[in-house]
């Protein structure tokens, strides 16, 4: 490969800002500009498919087929009061269903969304329901405007609605 800079032959590359520009540099010219950040040195596309990748991550559960079970939106609420009820703290819950401590407080606080499995085991230990169907739950789709919304959104909001 050849050094942006110098125009020399190198196997090993390294990006570098030099007068404002990220170039890939050889050893020798690697001396001169500043080291790059992790956004500088992926380049500005390749930063922002990787923030809406992570976006669309978290937002799995808006395009849920509505057959499918969902996480109910006060499970922490749930899992605490049924702990209560049966007069269990949370290192007795915890042992009971061979989890951490720290688990059990992050899922009734809300800190933590539990896994499958976990919810199993405190559906079947406590005798509580966690999830719920789609189709029950009418604020799944109208999402809380917590989410900032870019143009294209309110525009396909728009057509949707026409």
């Amino acid at each position: 490969m050849l050094c942006e800079m110098c125009g020399a032959e190198s196997a090993l590359l390294s990006s570098r800002k030099i007068s404002g520009s990220v170039l890939q540099v050889c050893s020798t010219c690697s001396d001169s500009g500043s080291e790059t950040t992790h956004r500088e040195s992926i380049s500005h596309r390749a930063y922002v498919a990787q923030a809406l990748q992570k976006r669309n991550q978290k937002m799995r559960y808006s395009e849920i087929e509505p057959d499918e079970n969902v996480l109910v939106s006060d499970y922490g609420v749930v899992v605490r009061q049924a702990r209560e009820k049966l007069g269990l703290d949370h290192v007795t819950l915890a042992s009971k269903i061979s989890e951490k401590k720290s688990i059990v407080t992050s899922v009734e606080s809300g800190n933590i969304h539990p896994n499958e499995k976990l919810i199993k085991k405190l559906e079947n230990f406590l005798k509580i329901k966690l999830t719920e169907n789609v189709e029950s739950n009418p604020q799944l789709n109208s999402k809380k405007p917590s989410k900032n919304l870019t143009m294209g959104d309110l525009l396909k909001r728009a057509m949707e609605e026409n």
